[in-house]
């Protein structure tokens, strides 16, 4: 297996709207909110032709990295209703599975995860989470065979909240040498966990992936503990992941993604840089992030340099901008995937 991802199973579900309905429901534009399972049943009553796909961070991630010709494999919890998989859980499963993706999905009493995205006139999106079932990952499931398969081991930053979890990966994966792949997951994750993302770097061969947001706000709370000789975010973020990986080797390597911006990755004191074409139009951005990890993965586990694979990655995720959350068109990812002997052979 190449990659095996551990994270929150949740089931994207997209709407999108000719008018501000999200106001109806008591959302907001350009705004997430966590709603209870109860009250997403009745907002999903009157939405009109919802669109399903699975999501998740790590899933997004293996989901685009199988469809790029990996071997993949998900770990994750799902709802039941009546001791049987809901409805939604059902969703998340066919999905993923139609992409080549092993799934180990433990049943929980509790609704299936479901974040639904609503897209309205002039660029406008609201969101409303429900991560049910999906929160309830516990070590039991990561068992010898599954980590010891795996070729790296994708973890959605989420499990940062969970101590018990994530000391039982990292334990794991570095007594076999088993690099980590870290995805931030948002601006409150890398404040909060700062010091155990650096004990992370230290622990274990890791790749650490963020936002732009993300990276500044884990590169101020890192900052306190070196000298910086600037105040302008982007540049004491370059110091202190610099620093960071400086004299290291191969690992960590951090990387930002920065959307239409291409992205940047610092390994071994150095930074380098990706440049991109933006998209002139897009459909939806919802998990553009998480395929350029999955893609940066298989470019890279294929054996592509570090510059080959951001730039690899900023195709695929340019790639997912003209499909609703992780709905990968096959018949582009594929053609994509068979760039990846000419790049390595050149």
């Amino acid at each position: 297996m190449d990659i095996l991802g551990i994270g929150n199973a949740l089931l994207d579900i997209f709407c999108f709207s000719d008018d501000e309905i999200a106001l109806s429901f008591g959302l907001h534009p350009n705004h997430a909110a966590h709603v209870a399972p109860d009250r997403l049943d009745e907002i999903l009553l009157a939405v009109r032709s919802p669109v399903f796909v699975s999501g998740g961070s790590a899933s997004n991630a293996v989901k685009a990295a199988s469809a790029l010709g990996a071997k993949t494999a998900f770990i994750g919890c799902t709802g039941t209703n009546d001791r049987e998989n809901d409805e939604w859980a059902y969703l998340f499963r066919a999905d993923l599975e139609s992409y080549g993706v092993e799934c180990h999905l433990e049943k929980k009493n509790k609704p299936t995860g479901r974040c639904l995205v609503i897209h309205m006139p002039g660029n406008l999106k609201s969101i409303a989470c429900s991560p049910g079932a999906a929160i309830d990952l516990h070590t039991d499931q990561l068992t010898e065979a599954l980590i010891t398969e795996a070729k790296t081991v994708l973890v959605d930053g989420q499990i940062m909240r969970n101590r018990e979890l994530c000391d039982r990966i990292s334990e794991m994966c570095a007594a076999r040498s088993i690099p980590i792949a870290l995805d931030i997951a948002s601006c409150d994750i890398a404040r909060q966990y700062s010091a155990e993302t650096k004990e992370l770097l230290a622990r274990n061969d890791t790749i650490l992936f963020m936002n732009e947001d993300e990276t500044i706000a884990l590169a101020e709370e890192l900052a306190g503990e070196m000298t910086s000789h600037t105040d302008n975010p982007v540049d004491k973020a370059d110091a202190v992941f610099s620093y960071l990986t400086a004299g290291r080797g191969d690992f960590p390597c951090i990387i930002e993604k920065r959307g239409e911006k291409g992205a940047r990755a610092w390994r071994n004191g150095c930074c380098i840089e990706a440049q991109t074409i933006p998209a002139d139009r897009f459909l939806d951005d919802t998990g553009a992030g998480d395929v350029f990890a999955g893609a940066f993965l298989r470019a890279f586990l294929t054996g592509l340099t570090l510059a080959g694979s951001l730039e690899f990655a900023n195709s695929a995720a340019g790639l997912k901008l003209h499909s609703p959350g992780t709905r990968l068109d096959r018949e582009h990812f594929t053609a994509l995937a068979k760039t990846l002997g000419t790049k390595l052979r050149s």
